[in-house]
C-alpha cells in the first residue's frame, strides 16, 4: 500500500494545501494535495483524460461527447465544495512532458455522522500504477482522521478495475449486489490489513 513520506506535510481535515508524498506499488511517486476552489481546470484534464468506456464505468451514464461547458461548470462546482462535508484530493506526478501532471482525485462526500461515499478516479494513461490504491489508503487514512467508521462505495458491476481496487482495501469490505450497482462498504473500525 502507499506510504506517507514522514517528511511531507499531509493535508489536513480543514483542507490546508499541504503536500504528501506516496510511494505506488510499483514505485512511481506521488505528491497529493487537497483539492482548491481553482481546481476546476485541473478536474475537467483528468476527466479529459478518461476515455468514453471509463466516463461510463466511473459515473454510470454514457459520455462520450460531453459538453464542454458542462464538464467546466461541474468541475468548477466540485472544487468549490470543501469541508466539513466533502473532502478531495488530486495527485501528481511528474512525466517528461510535464511537470506536476494531474493524475488522480480521491473524495470523499459525508453521507451521515459517521460515514461517507468514496469516488476514486485515475486518468486512462495511468492505470494499473498503483495510483488507485494509493489513493485508496490515503482517503482511509483521512476518513478515519475526521471520525469517519464506514467508507461506502457504488459501482457498476462491469467495472473490474474498482472491483480490483475495493479488493485491495487495507480494511474488511463487505458487499452487496443490486442490478447492476454494486455497494461495497469499507468497515474503518476494524485492524488495519498489513
Amino acid at each position: 500500500m502507499a506510504e506517507l513520506s514522514p517528511m511531507s506535510d499531509a493535508p489536513t481535515a480543514a483542507g490546508e494545501p499541504g503536500w504528501a508524498t506516496l510511494q505506488t506499488t510499483s514505485g512511481l511517486t506521488l505528491r497529493v494535495r487537497a483539492e482548491q476552489p481553482g481546481d476546476g481546470p485541473v478536474l475537467v484534464d483528468l476527466f479529459n483524460h478518461l476515455s468514453p468506456s471509463s466516463r461510463y464505468l466511473r459515473f454510470s451514464k454514457s459520455m462520450d461527447d460531453p459538453d464542454p461547458q458542462r464538464v467546466r461548470q461541474e468541475a468548477e462546482r466540485l472544487a468549490r465544495l470543501g469541508p466539513p462535508l466533502d473532502m478531495a484530493w488530486l495527485a501528481f506526478v511528474d512525466s517528461p512532458d510535464q511537470t506536476e501532471a494531474a493524475v488522480g482525485a480521491v473524495r470523499f462526500f459525508r453521507t451521515g455522522p459517521n460515514e461517507a461515499e468514496l469516488a476514486v478516479s485515475v486518468r486512462d494513461d495511468r492505470q494499473r500504477q498503483g495510483i488507485g490504491s494509493a489513493l485508496l489508503s490515503f482517503a482511509c487514512t483521512a476518513a478515519q482522521e475526521t471520525g469517519i467508521q464506514r467508507l461506502t462505495a457504488t459501482f457498476r458491476s462491469e467495472n473490474r478495475g474498482i472491483w480490483a481496487l475495493v479488493k485491495r482495501s487495507p480494511y474488511p469490505v463487505s458487499w452487496r449486489l443490486e442490478g447492476p450497482e454494486v455497494h461495497a462498504v469499507m468497515d474503518l473500525t476494524a485492524p488495519r490489513a498489513a
